[in-house]
């Protein structure tokens, strides 16, 4: 489908074997600018389409070609016509006007063989007023008349082959003023999706200019696959396959969006592909090159700056005189001594659920959000000694979310990104020890525990519809109480301790 001054078209590709009948495309208007009915529209009116092709136009396309090949005398056309009369009246107008430019090129080849016949080029005058007839009122027993005389007669004057009715110009507006437009029509973007489109954009600007629509081509797309296949990606290196994907992708929407819109012909944008994956790549998948922390790695942490003092917030990272618990330190904390997402903190609320006096981490609304298991977390002895009781009444009363700083929200990739340059500043700059690699580190504990299978799904949570989801959602306290006698955090926290019940 294409969109057109506010109106759907739908534009169908005539099959190899009958564009030399019917030419290339065929358009239709859908007579509605919602996309959901011209959806519905074009389905049915493809589906009209394809039975009357396929069927009659292969016929007529075959007969047509026996004649101009000399293997199928006229008589057999005039039977064609008379048999095919329903057909004909119920083709599209432009499949009417390509069947009459080939009867113009049958009487054409008619007077090129019979020029020199005086008598039969007499009677071109009846021949011609029929043929008008029928071109002018669709009438198809006007051409059943003219071609029965085609045996007798010689036109006298050849009606001129209509030409082909052109499409819509194309634009030649510079591609960038689009933009705004495209994003318009596309309002579910977020605005995360439009800020990555952005860079996307500038990107591609900066390598084929501010061009003419119309003068994009497929080699310009080529070029900056082939550019993001050699750009340095800031962790060192290139960029990787996903990260090319994604922006050779919002480049190839765009112009799919420019091509349904009617402003360009399609050139095989989408034919351009991301590099093949590298043989690292092929051997894992990203989750499973991201590891554990080992009990050193997590003894540096919890001895970094963020616990032990650092310079200010924007410079956590950094030995100080700073004591205060921000929100960093509790995210931290939490994500080591729970092993719940980064998606799940963010969209936790800032109470616990009391289980029969054992105070648990109420993951459950958080958990179906984000398309994973709603579940309890009982709330370890070590993370209650660093004062967690007290900065969760703290949230509370502030009315904010468990971890949203007093700044304002951030988003479960901003913490992502946000942990990771923390670990790599603290010196962890191993690429596969990221923020998840803490969920993995719990897994473990979890394993070193003595805990049944069936208690391990209930607490560590599983993807909604996998084996074990929604288990920790039923959490019983027997269960619970065997989950804090058991799990034991492997790092000392002794020097953390929140004594005073406070702030550090």
């Amino acid at each position: 489908m294409l969109r057109r001054h506010h109106t759907w078209y739908l534009r169908l590709r005539v099959p190899a074997d009958l564009r030399h009948i019917a030419g290339q495309y065929v358009v239709r208007s859908l007579k509605t600018g919602d996309r959901s009915l011209a959806q519905a529209r074009a389905i049915g009116l493809a589906s009209s389409f394809n039975g009357l092709w396929m069927d009659f136009r292969k016929k007529l396309a075959e007969q047509l070609k026996a004649y101009f090949d000399g293997e199928s005398p006229k008589g057999e056309m005039v039977s064609f016509i008379r048999e095919h009369k329903a057909e004909i009246e119920a083709l599209p107008e432009d499949a009417k006007t390509a069947f009459s430019s080939w009867m113009d090129m049958v009487i054409t080849r008619t007077l090129s063989e019979r020029d020199d016949l005086k008598e039969e080029r007499d009677q071109t005058y009846a021949l011609t007023d029929m043929w008008k007839t029928a071109r002018h009122q669709g009438v198809v027993e006007g051409m059943e008349r003219a071609m029965s005389l085609l045996g007798n007669n010689l036109p006298r004057d050849v009606p001129p082959a209509p030409e082909k009715v052109a499409g819509p110009p194309e634009c030649s507006e510079p591609w960038s003023n689009l933009v705004t437009r495209f994003h318009e029509d596309n309002p579910g973007q977020s605005g995360k999706t439009i800020e990555s489109y952005g860079i996307t954009f500038r990107q591609f600007a900066d390598l084929i200019g501010d061009k003419p629509l119309n003068t994009i081509t497929k080699q310009d797309v080529k070029s900056y696959a082939d550019w993001l296949k050699d750009k340095p990606s800031k962790r060192g290196g290139t960029l990787g396959r996903d990260t090319i994907i994604r922006h050779l992708g919002e480049v190839k929407f765009f112009l799919k969006w420019c091509v349904q819109s009617g402003l360009i012909e399609d050139k095989g944008f989408a034919d351009v592909q991301a590099r093949a994956r590298t043989q690292e790549e092929k051997k894992t998948r990203q989750e499973d090159r991201r590891r554990a922390f080992t009990e050193t790695e997590l003894t540096q942490i919890f001895n970094s700056p963020l616990f032990t003092g650092y310079k200010s917030d924007a410079r956590r990272s950094v030995p100080g005189s700073c004591l205060t618990c921000i929100t960093d330190f509790w995210f931290i904390s939490v994500l080591a001594m729970s092993g719940a997402r980064i998606g799940e903190l963010t969209e936790a609320p800032a109470e616990l659920y009391d289980l029969e006096g054992l105070l648990c981490l109420d993951l459950r609304q958080a958990g179906t959000k984000t398309q994973n298991s709603p579940r309890l977390v009982p709330v370890l002895p070590q993370l209650k000694s660093l004062g967690f009781l007290n900065y969760v009444d703290r949230q509370k009363r502030a009315g904010r979310m468990l971890m949203e700083p007093s700044q304002g929200a951030i988003t479960a990739e901003g913490w992502s990104k946000r942990i990771n340059r923390y670990l790599q500043d603290i010196g962890l700059t191993d690429n596969n020890l990221v923020a998840y690699s803490f969920r993995h580190s719990f897994r473990q504990m979890l394993r070193v525990s003595d805990l049944n299978m069936e208690i391990i799904n209930k607490i560590f949570g599983h993807e909604t519809g996998s084996v074990g989801a929604g288990y920790g959602a039923n959490l019983s306290r027997a269960v619970a109480q065997q989950f804090i006698d058991k799990v034991k955090f492997p790092v000392f926290l002794g020097g953390l301790i929140d004594t005073q019940g406070g702030l550090l």
